[in-house]
C-alpha cells in the first residue's frame, strides 16, 4: 500500500463520508492494521456494538494489497453499494499509482543506463591504454552493481586455461582461484556467451555462491566477460542488475577490442619503422662500390626477401688480393640479420695477415660459436683472387660454386667444411682453381636456385647454370651477366611472392690491360 500516500488515500475516503453518516471508512493493510480512517463520530472511537463491518480485498495485478473496511454496516440496500463505488475508486487510484511507479522506475532506469553510458564514455575513452581497462571496467561494474567480489577475464591468443587471462581483480586477496573455477565452470557449460545469474548452494562454493555473468563481446567473438559474485546467504542479483552489467560489458568489450587494434596497430607501426630502419642499415653494409683491379671485375646482387635478410655478400682488397665471400643465414627475419652482420665483421676481422681462406672461415667459425644461439648457423662460400687468376677458396657447407669458362664448361667447386657456427672444433681445407681470361666464378645462395613460380615449380640449378654458361661464353661483363640473371628470373618468378633471400655475385676474370670498373646493380 505504499503506492498511494496516506492523505491521497484519506482524500480519497473524505468523498464518501457524506454518503454514509455516522459510518467509518477504514484502509486496512495485509497486517490488519489501520493505514487511515475517515467519517464516524471520531477517529478511533468504537464502532456500533454488535454490528459486523463490511469489508472488501483490495487488489493490485491479481495480489491482495490491503482491506477496505466500512464500518459499522450500512443498511445492505446502501451499504454494499457504497462499498463496491468506494472499492472501484480505490482500486482505480491504485493501478493509477502503480502505472505511474512503473513509468516512473522504467524512465530511472533509461536514465541509469544513459548516465552509465555517458559515464563509460568518459571513463573508458581518451587515450586510456590497453593494461589500465580492465581495472577501470570493474571498478565501474562494483560502483553499479555492489559485490565484494568482481573479476574481468580476457581471453589471450594462446591456450592459457579454461578460466581464461584475468585482467583485473577487486576484492580480498585469495579469490581469485575460486572465481577463475567460476569461470571454467560457466565456459564449461557453454553459457559463456550469455549473460546469466546463478546461485550455488554447494558448501564450497560459498564464498562465491551468488553469481553475475556478463559476456564481453566484440562482434561475434566472445573475447572474454565480466564476473560479480557474493557470498552464500546474500541477496540474488537481479534482473536489472544484470540489464546493467551487460550494458556495460557491452561497451567495455568495444572499447577493450579498439585499445587492442590500436595498440596493434602501434605496435605494427613500430615495428616496421624499425624493419625499415634495419632494411636500410643492412643495405648499407653491403659494399655499394666493388674493389677493381686490372685483374678482376666483380659485379653483385643482393635481394631480401622481408625487410631484413640472412644473405649477405662482401668483397675487399688486400694487397693484390681481392677477397669476395658470399653467405646465407639459417634463418631469416632481425635475428638473422644480426646474425649475418655478426658474421661479415668477424670474416673482415679474421681475414688479416694472409691467411688463407680456410684459416680464416676456421677462426671465424670458433669466434661465432660462441655468440651463436640454438639454430643459428650460416653457410657461406668465401674466395681469395690472386691476380694471375687463381682462385683460393673455402666453401662451408654452402651451395658449390659456378667456375663458367670461357670456352662453354662449367666446373662446380666442392664443399670444404661444413656450415658455420655448429661445431667450434670444425676446420676448413682449402681448394684451389685457376681462371683465365674470361672465366668467370659465380657465388649464390638458395634464394636464387630454389625461388618459385606461381605455379611452384622452381628455378632450380640447371637454369642459372646454362644462363651463366651462355653469357660468359659470349664475353659479357660481370655486371651484364648479374642484370641477365636477375631479369630471367624476375620473368620466372612472376607476382609470386620471395620465399627466401637471394644473393648473387660474379668474378670475372680480365686479362689484366687497362683497369676495369667493378658494377653492383640496384637491389
Amino acid at each position: 500500500m505504499r503506492l498511494l500516500p496516506r492523505h491521497e488515500l484519506g482524500a480519497l475516503l473524505d468523498a464518501f463520508v457524506p454518503l454514509a453518516p455516522g459510518r467509518r471508512w477504514r484502509v486496512l493493510d495485509t497486517a490488519g492494521a489501520a493505514l487511515v480512517e475517515r467519517g464516524g463520530e471520531a477517529q478511533g472511537a468504537a464502532d456500533g456494538a454488535g454490528v459486523a463491518p463490511l469489508l472488501t480485498p483490495l487488489t493490485l495485478d491479481g495480489e491482495a494489497i490491503g482491506t477496505l473496511q466500512l464500518a459499522p454496516a450500512a443498511p445492505l440496500d446502501t451499504g454494499h453499494a457504497l462499498l463496491r463505488a468506494a472499492h472501484s475508486v480505490l482500486e482505480q487510484a491504485l493501478a493509477a499509482a502503480s502505472m505511474r511507479r512503473e513509468l516512473a522506475s522504467e524512465t530511472l532506469e533509461r536514465y541509469r543506463e544513459v548516465h552509465l553510458a555517458y559515464r563509460l564514455g568518459e571513463v573508458l575513452t581518451g587515450g586510456v591504454e590497453l593494461a589500465a581497462l580492465p581495472a577501470r571496467v570493474l571498478d565501474e561494474a562494483v560502483r553499479v552493481v555492489q559485490a565484494p567480489y568482481a573479476l574481468l577475464v580476457l581471453d589471450g591468443d594462446a591456450d592459457e586455461d579454461e578460466g581464461g587471462r584475468v585482467a583485473a581483480a577487486r576484492g580480498a586477496e585469495g579469490s581469485a582461484d575460486g572465481a577463475r573455477e567460476v569461470v571454467a565452470a560457466i565456459r564449461a557449460g557453454g553459457a559463456a556467451d550469455r549473460a546469466g545469474i546463478d546461485v550455488d548452494e554447494r558448501p564450497e562454493a560459498a564464498a562465491h555462491a551468488v553469481r553475475l555473468w556478463a559476456p564481453l563481446r566484440a562482434g561475434e567473438r566472445t573475447i572474454g566477460g565480466l564476473l560479480l559474485t557474493r557470498p552464500a546467504g546474500s541477496r540474488v542479483f537481479s534482473a536489472g542488475d544484470a540489464k546493467m552489467l551487460s550494458a556495460l560489458a557491452a561497451q567495455a568489450a568495444t572499447s577493450i577490442e579498439n585499445a587492442r587494434l590500436h595498440a596493434a596497430s602501434l605496435e605494427q607501426a613500430r615495428m616496421a619503422r624499425e624493419l625499415q630502419l634495419a632494411h636500410e642499415v643492412q643495405a648499407r653494409l653491403m659494399p655499394t662500390v666493388l674493389p677493381s683491379s686490372t685483374s678482376w671485375q666483380l659485379a653483385a646482387w643482393w635481394s631480401a626477401a622481408r625487410e631484413v635478410a640472412g644473405d649477405f655478400y662482401d668483397a675487399t682488397r688486400q694487397g693484390e688480393t681481392t677477397i669476395v665471400t658470399v653467405g646465407d643465414v639459417a634463418d631469416k627475419g632481425m635475428a638473422a640479420a644480426l646474425f649475418m652482420a655478426l658474421t661479415r665483421s668477424v670474416l673482415r676481422a679474421s681475414a688479416v695477415d694472409g691467411r688463407d681462406p680456410g684459416d680464416v672461415v676456421t677462426r671465424a667459425n670458433a669466434l661465432l660459436c660462441a655468440d651463436a644461439s640454438d639454430g643459428m648457423f650460416v653457410t657461406l662460400a668465401h674466395a681469395h683472387l690472386a691476380s694471375d687468376g687463381t682462385v683460393r677458396y673455402a666453401n662451408a657447407g654452402h651451395n658449390p660454386p659456378l667456375v663458367a669458362r670461357a670456352d662453354g664448361s662449367l666446373e662446380r667447386l666442392p664443399r670444404t667444411g661444413i656450415l658455420v657456427g655448429w661445431d667450434d672444433a670444425a676446420r676448413y681445407g682449402v681448394e684451389t682453381v685457376r681462371l683465365a681470361s674470361g672465366d668467370a666464378l659465380v657465388l649464390y645462395t638458395d634464394g636464387v636456385t630454389e625461388a618459385r613460380d606461381e605455379r611452384g615449380r622452381e628455378y632450380g640449378e640447371e637454369r642459372l647454370v646454362e644462363l651463366v654458361r651462355e653469357h660468359v661464353a659470349a664475353r659479357r661483363s660481370a655486371a651484364a651477366i648479374v642484370s641477365a640473371l636477375r631479369t630471367d628470373l624476375a620473368g620466372f618468378v612472376g607476382q609470386a611472392d620471395a620465399f627466401d633471400d637471394a644473393t648473387l655475385l660474379v668474378a670475372l676474370r680480365r686479362s689484366g690491360e687497362g683497369v676495369s670498373t667493378s658494377q653492383v646493380p640496384g637491389t
